[in-house]
């Protein structure tokens, strides 16, 4: 009886174990996996301090793999740290060990990736952060693009950037999820990243890269340690700033001293009387074609110096204020010259991504220019995306070249 008895209990429940496993894979096909986090494999970097090596003896870290073997085959492997060698002995931000990575003047850089538990998913978004830090010595040596081994080793501390990319393969660059600014600080420091994978990707990636835009590839480098949890989090979520009360100071009373009241309305009157005068125009110091406005001509192009876009956006730092203040400035005091903003991009992406950035950018410079106080009908803007390269888009050097925002003279 009891035999039968569990028998009457377990056949059912298999059963029902069968129809809600069927259930669950049709909701997941239809509605997609539901949101998890995504722990990474040896987060804290943990491993034997060693100077990385060339392939096939380059292997690294337990759950990380050195994308170098593909990219870079000649080039070392990422370097692991703390170790003399390098005269770098800070310590880990988390556990023992931490990674080095450069980037170099022969065009090649360093990478790792991994790997995931379980995939990100397209369209969630996540959070994540890892500490970074640079150190103020960083001697290695150094390859031309033969292969040849320079004599004479250099001084890698140039800050570079953090890209994580998301790919669906072993080293993978499906989409680039995020990208650090330079990292200067000599101390940990904890960078925090949101990214939206437009794809499913088992793979994720973390490249040391060039500051951009840069025209001169240099030696520098990153130290990385102490990554987070991918943390699925909502898209929409907005964190609403902490509204904060503050008591108003008391009032002190007032003493009228007659003789001051008398001194500042006789300043009141002067100031009334002779008001500021208008902005002094100076000659400019970085477009320097613009100093003389009479040799000007018209289909003239001059391209915009120390003009800086964030990665693949139209938003523009603070450090690109000056030149725009300066073509502002000249327009301003040169109401009869009109121009033409035109945007160009590398020549990587497909058409219609470089045709859109493009002139987005150049319609943000105008509007920027507008806001200085430029007349509208002094500025036209275009996109041309990268159907007019100055250089081969093969290597960096000329993508930069080729990545710009220009003025060409309409009419003066």
């Amino acid at each position: 009886m009891l035999v039968e008895f569990f028998g009457l209990i377990v056949l059912p429940m298999i059963g029902l174990q069968r129809k809600f496993s069927l259930l669950t894979l049709l909701l997941i096909f239809q509605f997609g996996l539901v949101a998890q986090d995504i722990e990474l494999t040896n987060p804290d970097l943990e491993a034997v301090p060693k100077m990385g090596k060339t392939f096939p003896t380059s292997n690294l870290m337990l759950g990380w793999i050195d994308c170098g073997v593909y990219s870079f085959p000649k080039e070392s492997a990422p370097d692991i740290h703390p170790d003399k060698y390098w005269l770098n002995t800070k310590q880990a931000a988390s556990g023992y060990t931490y990674v080095g990575m450069v980037v170099r003047t022969n065009e090649t850089w360093e990478s790792i990736c991994q790997k995931m538990k379980t995939p990100m998913q397209a369209g969630q978004c996540y959070e994540f952060s890892v500490q970074l830090a640079r150190s103020t010595d960083y001697w290695s040596g150094t390859k031309s693009l033969d292969g040849s081994t320079s004599r004479v080793e250099e001084n890698y501390v140039t800050p570079a950037v953090l890209r994580i990319w998301g790919g669906s393969l072993r080293c993978g660059e499906n989409q680039l999820l995020a990208e650090s600014s330079p990292v200067k600080n000599n101390e940990w420091q904890v960078y925090n990243f949101k990214f939206k994978p437009k794809s499913n990707y088992s793979y994720i990636k973390f490249e040391a890269f060039y500051k951009t835009p840069t025209f001169d590839l240099y030696n520098g480098h990153i130290l990385m340690d102490d990554m987070s949890t991918l943390v699925a989090v909502d898209c929409e979520k907005k964190e609403e700033p902490e509204l904060v009360e503050v008591e108003p100071p008391k009032a002190k009373p007032i003493q009228v001293n007659e003789k001051e009241k008398a001194d500042a309305e006789e300043t009141l009157a002067v100031v009334e009387a002779n008001p500021e005068p208008v902005e002094e125009y100076k000659k400019p110091e970085i477009l320097l074609e613009l100093r003389n406005p009479d040799k000007l001509k018209k289909g003239q192009v001059i391209r915009l110096k120390k003009l800086y876009f964030l990665a693949d956006s139209s938003a523009i730092p603070q450090k690109s204020y000056p030149v725009l203040k300066e073509l502002g400035s000249f327009l301003k005091f040169n109401k009869d010259v009109i121009i033409e903003v035109g945007g160009h991009t590398n020549g990587i992406p497909p058409h219609s991504f470089c045709d859109s950035l493009s002139t987005v950018r150049a319609k943000t410079v105008a509007d920027y220019l507008v806001i200085e106080g430029v007349h509208p009908e002094q500025i036209k803007y275009k996109g041309y995306g990268k159907r007019l390269p100055l250089a081969s888009n093969e290597t960096m050097p000329g993508r930069a070249r080729n990545q710009r925002v220009e003025i060409k003279i309409l009419a003066k």
